[in-house]
């Protein structure tokens, strides 16, 4: 019986969380010893977390609605100056 955890972090909306399992499933099965269950999940809390904080960052930066950003080569000096 295989169990789809990427699927079931998915559903669950833990979507940082299935983005790192992915990665860490392969970055763990190369070494030669088990890692501690422990470590998995710390590291998939972190996933998380980080996760979320991006997510709520461009969620306030989109319901701010700032003008576009734009470099000071793109800005109009002379006109400002004015």
């Amino acid at each position: 019986m295989v169990i789809d955890r990427h699927a079931q972090l998915k559903v669950l909306q833990l979507h940082g969380m299935a983005a790192a399992w992915q990665e860490w499933r392969v970055e763990f099965a190369s070494q030669q010893r088990p890692v501690m269950p422990e470590v998995w999940l710390d590291r998939l809390i972190a996933a998380e977390q980080s996760d979320r904080h991006a997510r709520r960052l461009n969620y306030q930066l989109h319901l701010a609605k700032l003008p576009h950003h734009r470099d000071l080569v793109e800005f109009d000096w002379p006109e400002r100056l004015n």
